[in-house]
């Protein structure tokens, strides 16, 4: 039985595999059994997944947040992947076989430690010489990938044991978390990353950094080692510094780049031999014209990667970068602009300069942020002077008098100025939510409620006579701070056009229905439809007391009246002639006397009878009509010339008026009736 988490609980698990990796493969279907021969059916089948850019809809979130600031050495940066096989949908052994090593790795770099490149073909986007299953499957043409060289590599990036434990999936309660109803289904898939931004403390520097989403596929061997004694701490220290090409004049043509030794506006580029003499010896790099220890104390070894790096970082002002990119995000190409503000200082050209081998990995996404400083949870703790609240500090022995200090109890409080909703100025008493002794909660008392709705309610009169407004404050506090989210606040309209409006109508439904209604907890509950089957079923029970008595199927209408015969009457109505009817009935029944009595008829001929008089005064009783319906449905007649719409023909007074419908039917009518009377 599947397991279902609860709100505030998830689930945790190793990882789902998919039932195949992505790819494309060959269905054949074949048919036996038939006493002729079929052809087998090939079908091919494409099975797709991400393999250099990872689409927008599938990062459910990131952290450290992109372009953020703040404190975030104590917990490692992550990604948050809305499909839960994402992780697992590629071999990065290169095989077809699914596998539990992840082809997916979050690598988190430091300013000056790797190369982001620009938009390359994705044929360019990893390490020459590596050899991919199926190159052809692409699902970009044009990508970015992450250039390190082999002691960074070996220095920052995950060992391929490590990675099984740097991803898992996470089942949680789509409706208990911070980003609600932002997947669809509550799986999914986690990369982290193994390493702590941490923060400079021996400079007390910030210090900026870049996650980077890399592909690893074909290239698993190149990842370090495990170490044997892994270190007990954490400390800011580059694995490289490549910094040093931030002052390089990018006017400058690719010759100084080659041969080196050449002064090249902004900065000394040393030749292959100065590189070589800066790692045997500093005496032999001194030696190199144009090349001085005191013009570039480290450039020598800050391009030669074997070396260990320990010299501060020349880099810019961190925070205008952030700066960069809050500006770069008004601009109409935002997109654009800010990825690239995003990835500047990570763009230094490293491999145009590196001796050893320089790695390439597909990065499928990437976002910088800046770790300002060292401070946690326990060092901000450390740094607290402890004391109670209204506590002052010991003055110093010449310093003048000091005021008297505010009045403060043991019990944390202080006492402070209040002012009531009436203008009256007294005093009361607060503390904070940090009390200098473990403290009880309050006894259950029947009169007072549970759930408090305002501030008011948990205001306290202790035995001083004055207040105690700490638990109103903190109720208005927390009030406030909930009512900043925006999450919060579109729960709240929500519950409001929801369930406190279902919950208002049950009110008013329970006053006037005779049944009992549902209560409206943790469901939703269709009242109208309730209600509807519910007044359904009470008028089926009880039709006459409800709807009011059934009506015949006929209605007798109003009572005639006779005073005299019956037969004369009708036969009075009808024309009939009553003395024959009778004196034919005797002999052939009242059915067949009724049928051959003689009745007046207007007309034999079945045709009416119009002289010209009557005639002219049918015509003229119609014309009145007729115009009094044309007048009002008619536009105003304008004076003067009138033209055509189409060919713009002056009609005259003399021009003939096209008689409609109507006038023919009068015509022949009266056609009609004047060949009758001839």
């Amino acid at each position: 039985m599947p397991r279902s988490v609860t709100t505030g609980h998830f689930i945790l698990h190793s990882n789902v595999l998919p039932k195949v990796t992505a790819g494309r493969y060959e269905l054949v279907s074949e048919q036996t059994g038939t006493p002729f021969t079929v052809a087998p059916e090939p079908t091919t089948v494409t099975v797709a997944a991400p393999r250099y850019v990872m689409p927008t809809d599938q990062i459910l979130s990131t952290f450290p947040p992109a372009n953020a600031e703040g404190s975030f050495s104590d917990r490692l940066p992550q990604i948050v992947l809305k499909r839960r096989t994402l992780p697992w949908e590629r071999n990065p052994e290169e095989k077809v076989e699914v596998s539990n090593i992840p082809w997916l790795a979050l690598v988190v770099v430091a300013e000056g430690e790797a190369e982001l490149s620009p938009t390359k073909p994705v044929e360019e986007c990893v390490t020459p010489g590596t050899v991919l299953l199926d190159p052809d499957d692409k699902d970009v043409k044009n990508g970015l990938y992450l250039g390190v060289t082999e002691t960074v590599l070996k220095k920052i990036f995950p060992c391929q044991e490590d990675l099984e434990l740097l991803v898992h999936v996470r089942e949680v309660d789509v409706n208990d978390t911070e980003l609600a109803n932002g997947d669809d289904d509550g799986w999914l898939a986690v990369v982290l990353a193994n390493r702590l931004p941490v923060y400079d403390i021996a400079t007390g520097r910030p210090v900026r950094y870049m996650a980077c989403l890399v592909n690893i596929e074909g290239q698993l061997a190149a990842l370090p080692k495990p170490e044997e004694e892994p270190p007990n701490h954490f400390t800011f220290e580059l694995a490289q510094d490549w910094t040093v090409l931030a002052a390089l004049d990018p006017k400058i043509g690719p010759d100084p780049r080659v041969m080196g030794g050449i002064n090249a506006g902004n900065l000394i580029l040393p030749s292959p031999g100065a590189l070589r003499a800066a790692r045997t010896s500093a005496a032999s790099a001194a030696q190199v014209p144009g090349f001085t220890a005191s013009a570039s104390p480290t450039l020598g070894a800050a391009l030669d990667g074997s070396a260990s790096m320990r010299q501060v970082p020349a880099v810019a002002s961190w925070k205008s970068v952030t700066e960069r990119v809050a500006t770069a995000a008004l601009d109409l190409d935002a997109k654009r602009l800010v990825r690239d503000t995003m990835a500047s200082g990570f763009r230094y050209p490293i491999e145009l300069f590196a001796e050893e081998k320089v790695y390439r990995f597909p990065v499928l996404a990437h976002w910088s942020f800046t770790t300002t400083d060292g401070d946690n949870f326990e060092t901000l703790m450390k740094k607290i002077d402890v004391g109670l609240l209204g506590t002052l500090s010991e003055p110093k022995e010449d310093a003048p008098p000091a005021p008297p200090g505010p009045e403060v109890v043991q019990t944390g409080h202080i006492r402070l100025d209040h002012r009531t909703r009436r203008g009256d100025s007294v005093r009361a008493w607060y503390r904070g939510p940090l009390v200098p002794f473990p403290t009880e909660r309050d006894p259950v008392d029947q009169t007072r409620p549970v759930l408090a709705h305002s501030a008011d309610q948990i205001r306290r009169v202790v035995p001083d006579g004055r207040e105690d407004l700490s638990l109103a404050a903190a109720f208005e506090i927390g009030r406030l701070l909930g009512l900043s989210q925006l999450s919060v606040v579109s729960a709240l309209l929500r519950f409001r056009a929801e369930q406190f409006g279902a919950g208002r109508l049950r009110e008013i439904l329970s006053k006037v229905t005779p049944f009992e209604l549902p209560e409206i907890v943790d469901q939703r509950v269709d009242l109208g439809r309730f209600v509807a089957l519910q007044i359904l079923g009470t008028l089926a029970q009880n039709p006459s007391a409800m709807i009011g008595p059934r009506r015949p199927i006929a209605d007798p209408g109003r009572e005639l009246k006779v005073s005299e015969n019956l037969n004369v009457v009708i036969a009075e109505g009808l024309g009939l002639e009553l003395a024959a009817v009778e004196k034919m009935r005797d002999q052939v029944g009242i059915l067949a006397a009724i049928t051959q009595a003689q009745v007046p008829v207007a007309n034999p001929k079945g045709q009416v009878q119009l002289n010209k008089g009557s005639i002219a005064n049918l015509r003229g009783a119609l014309t009145t009509e007729l115009n009094k319906v044309v007048d009002v449905a008619k536009p105003p007649i304008v004076i003067g010339t009138r033209r055509t719409a189409r060919r713009g023909k002056r009609v005259g007074a003399d021009e003939q008026v096209t008689g409609d419908a109507l006038d023919e039917l009068i015509a022949r009518a009266a056609t009609l009736n004047l060949e009758d009377e001839e």
